[in-house]
């Protein structure tokens, strides 16, 4: 709370519902299940991916490539958002990005928009950024620069009346991003552990990319959303 006192029980922080446990320690189950899939997790059978207990998944539209800078729609998207709405499945959608500035970061934003104009979007599109092996073309940005990349890519998603958010790792938010400044938008981490460690605000928790679901033959990224769209 504001006299630093860990707060326990139900709290509504910046819009979002959290569930502490008597410790202060966040409490993991008090969420909603999801996953996040792109094409790399092959055809799925989203009936299968609901019956399993799934509520929602966040689906790659595209990325921009990390060497030639070209925009490239994933190649899954439109079978993915078809099928996941079919089968009774809230959506959101992410784009990675390799923007190395706010002109390209608002070209990102806007592809994004194009992509999902006929679709019922409940949950927000996300700008995923993240390295790129150490030689992607955005791997160099400073801080300001990647920080200013994420808020015009949000600010162009929420102008369009839309929830904007950013995904990164709590190393990249903590040592590559200002996360302060990032707070208007919903914040999706991405920390492979029991519980987040991770001391700033986030409204959605990916804790294993090892996850197993009925309908999809790899493994998938697994989700908590402490917000319910």
């Amino acid at each position: 709370d504001k006299n630093g006192n860990k707060v326990t029980g139900e709290q509504v922080i910046q819009g979002a519902k959290y569930n502490f446990n008597s410790d202060g320690s966040l409490n993991s189950g008090s969420g909603h299940m999801g996953i996040d899939v792109s094409k790399w997790n092959g055809n799925i059978d989203w009936n299968a991916v609901k019956n399993s207990g799934v509520s929602y998944v966040i689906i790659r539209c595209g990325y921009r490539g990390s060497t030639t800078g070209a925009l490239i729609e994933d190649p899954k998207f439109r079978s993915n958002i078809q099928g996941a709405q079919k089968a009774g499945l809230k959506v959101g959608v992410y784009f990675f990005t390799q923007a190395v500035n706010e002109v390209e970061a608002v070209e990102e934003a806007s592809m994004v928009l194009m992509l999902c104009n006929q679709y019922k979007i409940s949950f927000p599109l996300y700008i995923d950024t993240e390295g790129a092996g150490g030689n992607g073309r955005a791997d160099g940005l400073d801080v300001e620069t990647r920080t200013a990349v994420c808020t015009a890519f949000c600010e162009t998603i929420e102008n369009a009346g839309y929830t904007a958010g950013v995904y990164a790792s709590k190393n990249w938010l903590t040592g590559k991003l200002d996360a302060q400044k990032l707070s208007p938008y919903s914040v999706w981490l991405a920390q492979y552990s029991g519980k987040p460690s991770y001391q700033g605000t986030y409204d959605m928790w990916q804790y294993t990319s090892a996850g197993t679901v009925d309908g999809i033959s790899t493994l998938v990224d697994f989700n908590v959303s402490y917000m319910d769209y």
